[in-house]
């Protein structure tokens, strides 16, 4: 049998120790581990003091007497009073401010008929901040009892001698027509606010108009006070500015004259372009 042949390797250290090195022993992954395991629980010994810090601090900020509530601060009023509102709000002098519920406290602020949307937001270290927005009031409406509309075409309240109001009368509209289809009398509404607009855009004095009368074609009837007595002035239901220029032109060309109106027609169906008025016998 022939003996085996032995072949000897050149050996190079500087492999060996670099194997070494890059080859991760049994000790040194114990090692990162119990590393890893460490930070962890540092992280959560942290994150449970921040936790009880933050419950410490809000307890103490919503029992201090420091931050009692000395003073709720109105902006927009005109006609809610501000007794009224607190009344409402449920808020008092003395209550801790960081523990109030702000946004319960302007919801029934919101329930007054005048008031619109409320803003409540705290100023340390005892201050309410309350901006309201109330309605703005253009007319008065009546639909089987007097109430008042907004600039916006909305029926927000009953109308009485508090609100301290002098505004243009809408008549024309059942309270029946209003309850039976609530968003066609909306819209009637909305176009005697287009008069209103349209009246005073065109230089008419708005406390002359008295009365505006919404008729089944869609059109208006106006009655407006006059030196020499009420006027009923009669209008369609389209380009109502350019109607309310021929008005304007016409009680001038009167004025002038010396003579006044009764009633003006400004919707003649059979010539639209005349105005027929009736004009108020001259006592000589």
């Amino acid at each position: 049998m022939t003996e085996p042949a032995w072949v000897r390797l050149p050996f190079r250290p500087e492999r060996a120790a670099a194997a070494r090195r890059t080859s991760p022993s049994r000790g040194s992954g114990a090692r990162s581990a119990a590393a890893a395991l460490g930070r962890t629980a540092l992280a959560m010994l942290l994150s449970a003091a921040l936790s009880v810090g933050a419950w410490q601090a809000l307890r103490w900020s919503t029992t201090t007497p420091l931050f009692s509530v000395r003073e709720v601060r109105f902006s927009g009023l005109s006609h809610a009073a501000e007794a009224d509102l607190l009344a409402r709000s449920g808020l008092r002098l003395g209550a801790n401010l960081m523990a109030v519920d702000l946004a319960a406290a302007a919801r029934a602020m919101e329930s007054h008929p005048w008031v619109v949307s409320a803003r409540l937001s705290r100023s340390l270290p005892g201050t309410v901040l309350a901006e309201v927005a109330e309605h703005r009031a253009a007319a008065q409406v009546q639909l089987g009892g007097l109430y008042l509309l907004d600039d916006e075409g909305r029926v927000f309240k009953r109308a009485g001698p508090e609100d301290g109001v002098d505004l243009p009368l809408v008549t024309g509209l059942s309270r029946d027509a209003w309850l039976r289809d609530r968003g066609a009398a909306q819209l009637r509404l909305y176009s005697a606010l287009r008069l209103l607009e349209a009246w005073r855009a065109e230089g008419l004095p708005g406390a002359s108009l008295s009365e505006a009368r919404l008729e089944e074609d869609g059109g208006f009837t106006a009655f407006a006070r006059e030196p020499a007595g009420l006027q009923e002035v009669r209008l369609g239901a389209n380009d109502l500015p350019l109607q309310l220029h021929r008005l304007s032109q016409l009680r001038a060309a009167l004025a002038r004259r010396g003579e006044h109106a009764a009633r003006i027609d400004l919707d003649s169906q059979a010539r639209p372009e005349w105005v027929s008025a009736q004009l108020v016998p001259t006592v000589r």
